[in-house]
């Protein structure tokens, strides 16, 4: 027996339907899992205690593709309508924006390049004049701590564990190169394998490197020469320009160095590691309203196959 509208919209879990609107949107739960950041597993799941909810199959899948159903359908066209009064509502608040106050506390790692992050901010300040920024810089480890702290309201940070508490929603994707100096021997040289690159001296990034790009250098013998070593990138890369050795920094940190001549990238085309960078939340941490509207503004933001790096301060 079909449940009571009333006691069926209590009882429903909302999650499905945006996880369901993201499978129709990517054409497929595998599409899906991979622009939710979400195991297939889990999507499918949450596929199927959809269907069993609304008790009807709502698409197929096999070797033909993927193709919803007549009750598929049906589903898809309420959970996009949902999806698309979600997404406006910051916008529907227009009239209440002077009324908006309060701080929002960011923290995030040093030199992030991240044009939808600086759209996001402008886009905010305009609608919202009366909110406050607090930015505070730290490793990736102590942001995580300050969100589950209740110290931070977002973070942006790569995540090398990620916590069950948190959320993570991919901000963007860096590539990580190797690049020396004018007065390096590569310099101005061709590098094909990465392999070529193992006699020399490195200058590392310690515990703040993220684990694809040490498991990328140790693979390939990089690093066991030391040259130097800082956690902060500026002073990486200064040592990078000295000519002290080789060091991986993030292609948009590194883009205006190497117009300039400053620096030279090792390897060719996008040979080398990529690292996200994610906003991370704690969705059971107390809310307010500025915090969400400037998330909602930060999403809005973010292209649809974000890239970046990091920035110069």
């Amino acid at each position: 027996m079909r449940a009571a509208p009333a006691k069926f919209s209590s009882g429903l879990d909302w999650n499905l339907l945006k996880v369901f609107n993201a499978i129709v949107e990517a054409g497929g739960v595998s599409a899906a899992a991979r622009v939710l950041n979400r195991k297939q597993p889990a999507v499918s799941l949450a596929l199927k205690r959809l269907e069993a909810e609304v008790g009807a199959k709502l698409c197929q899948r096999g070797p033909g593709g993927f193709r919803l159903t007549d009750a598929g359908r049906r589903v898809a066209e309420i959970a996009a309508g949902l999806e698309r009064g979600v997404t406006e509502l910051p916008p529907s608040l227009s009239d209440a924006a002077r009324e908006v106050r309060g701080r929002v506390r960011l923290q995030l790692i040093s030199n992030v390049v991240s044009p939808a992050l600086d759209r996001a901010l402008a886009g905010f300040h305009a609608r919202h004049p009366e909110v406050e920024f607090v930015i505070e810089v730290d490793t990736w480890d102590a942001i995580g701590r300050a969100l589950l702290r209740g110290e931070a309201d977002i973070g942006l940070a790569p995540a090398r564990f990620q916590h069950a508490q948190l959320r993570y929603d991919v901000l963007f994707r860096e590539v990580q190169r190797p690049y020396c100096g004018r007065s390096h021997p590569l310099y101005g040289r061709r590098v094909t394998k990465p392999a070529g690159l193992a006699g020399y001296g490195f200058v590392l990034t310690g515990d703040d490197e993220p684990d694809d790009l040490t498991k990328f250098r140790l693979r390939h013998g990089l690093g066991r020469r030391l040259a130097g070593i800082s956690e902060h990138l500026e002073e990486a890369k200064r040592l990078v320009l000295a000519g002290v050795g080789i060091c991986f920094l993030p292609e948009e940190f590194a883009r205006p160095e190497v117009r300039a001549g400053r620096l030279w990238p090792l390897g060719e085309g996008r040979q080398g590691p990529t690292m996200a960078l994610y906003v991370i939340t704690n969705p059971g941490a107390p809310s307010h309203l500025a915090c969400q509207l400037f998330l909602a503004e930060l999403r809005r933001a973010v292209p649809k196959n974000p890239t970046g790096g990091r920035k110069n301060h």
